[in-house]
């Protein structure tokens, strides 16, 4: 019985190391640098490319940046961008909310969604 209890802790606190991976900022710069900036800035005051620019976007409605023609499908979606929305996304862009025009496949390793996620959370306040 108590190998077994001792089990079920072990796969629980596993599956929840997943979901509250730390992820390394720098290595989170390289994957924006690699994914992102081709369509995205960080910077504040920094203008809206391909895509939005991401300065601030953590704790707002999605959708709702000005000075970006936002597809109705994101403008529609109801979410607000914190962590778990922003990873949820990240994963799959097109599956998490259909319609919108980013055409990223989405990131699929965890670890560098972690990174990419702990490099945004510093980047764009």
């Amino acid at each position: 019985m108590r190998n077994c209890i001792l089990a079920t802790i072990a796969f629980l606190a596993g599956s929840g190391a997943a979901a509250a991976q730390t992820g390394d900022e720098a290595k989170g710069e390289r994957a924006f640098k690699q994914l992102c900036t081709t369509c995205h800035t960080v910077d504040k005051g920094g203008k809206s490319v391909v895509g939005p620019n991401l300065w601030g976007f953590l704790g707002r409605k999605a959708g709702a940046a000005e000075g970006f023609a936002f597809s109705d499908a994101m403008k529609g979606s109801g979410i607000v961008w914190d962590e778990q929305t922003l990873s949820e996304y990240l994963k799959d862009p097109k599956g998490r909310i259909p319609g919108n025009k980013m055409v990223m496949v989405g990131v699929k390793r965890p670890d560098q969604l972690a990174d990419l996620i702990a490099y945004l959370k510093k980047a764009t306040q």
